[in-house]
């Protein structure tokens, strides 16, 4: 009898391996997480996210400029390290550069820049596994691709708060109390955000409560991606500018915006994977948050398979 090649070997010796990992305390929950965030095309999700942000909140933030009254614009966008001047903001906030929006081009950059907002409620539908909600609910895409530019505002006015010292001595501009006020007054901002988002998304098919974790994870995450930004993106910006111009800029945009909407997608999907655990952790989150509404079209019946509720019927 021959002996089994060196392939039947390691297939043997990783299935070995893998049952005993398996024997460990929260090794499924890891690889649930793990085939979650494999099956899920994250880069896919998240870049079409960040190229919708880049072609749909842009055009908002215009409209919003043409509005005869933009001081709380400009000053956010200054919080946001962005010279107003620079993007001449003052040239379309008169009279004559509103008008010249009209009806009916408002209505064509909203619609248009609803497209993240759809895109947005395609990847919580299929993450979390509920049923798409109907035209009837075209009112939510307005709401969202509107809140999303009142969060940058909101940010941009937040940077204001990172002066604030108690002792009246500042580094740089920066006060101790500031600093911590500032990333405070940003996890909430976000942590709001993406707890609101998804619920107009979504409606009530996921309990407020998960919303809300959802939405603290998320903001977490954020806020240590706009710490980080705001050390290490004036460099890169600067650089990238020096050498490419303002294709440049553009390139460093859409990478900040994949990272933003990555950070996004992952913690939609984690969460669902806690969710979905049929150990001790998923126990507890499905008693004091709750868990989505099953999908009519769609049902999670074990580890490793998805099958259509119609599948399942055909093969009884």
């Amino acid at each position: 009898m021959s002996s089994p090649s060196l392939g039947a070997r390691a297939k043997a010796r990783a299935l070995a391996i893998a049952d005993r990992a398996r024997q460990i305390p929260g090794a499924n929950l890891v690889l649930r997480i793990l085939r979650d965030l494999a099956v899920n095309d994250l880069t896919d999700r998240a870049m079409t996210l960040a190229a919708q942000a880049f072609t749909s909140v842009l055009p908002i933030v215009i409209l919003l400029t043409a509005l005869p009254n933009h001081t709380y614009l400009t000053k956010a966008l200054d919080g946001l390290g962005i010279d107003p001047s620079r993007v001449d903001v003052a040239s379309t906030s008169t009279p004559e550069s509103f008008t010249a929006f009209g009806i009916l081009g408002v209505l064509m950059t909203i619609g248009g820049a609803t497209s993240l907002s759809r895109a947005l409620g395609r990847m919580y539908v299929s993450v979390w596994e509920v049923n798409k909600l109907p035209i009837s609910g075209w009112w939510r895409w307005v709401v969202v691709i509107f809140a999303i530019p009142l969060g940058v505002v909101a940010q941009g006015l937040a940077a204001a708060l990172h002066d604030v010292s108690v002792t009246g001595i500042t580094i740089g501009g920066y006060g101790a109390l500031g600093v911590v006020l500032e990333v405070v007054a940003t996890f909430l901002i976000w942590s709001i955000m993406w707890t609101t988002l998804p619920r107009l998304l979504v409606s009530s098919q996921v309990p407020m409560r998960l919303l809300a974790v959802n939405g603290a994870v998320t903001g977490i995450f954020i806020t240590v991606l706009l710490v980080g930004s705001r050390l290490a993106l004036p460099t890169i910006m600067g650089e990238t500018t020096h050498h490419y111009g303002t294709l440049g800029m553009v390139f460093v945009a859409i990478s900040w915006l994949f990272f933003f909407a990555g950070i996004v997608v992952v913690c939609a999907v984690v969460i669902h994977s806690l969710i979905s655990d049929e150990g001790t952790v998923g126990t507890w989150m499905r008693t004091h948050v709750g868990a989505p509404r099953p999908s009519q079209r769609v049902q999670r019946t074990d580890f490793f398979t998805l099958e259509s509720a119609a599948d399942q019927s055909a093969g009884r």
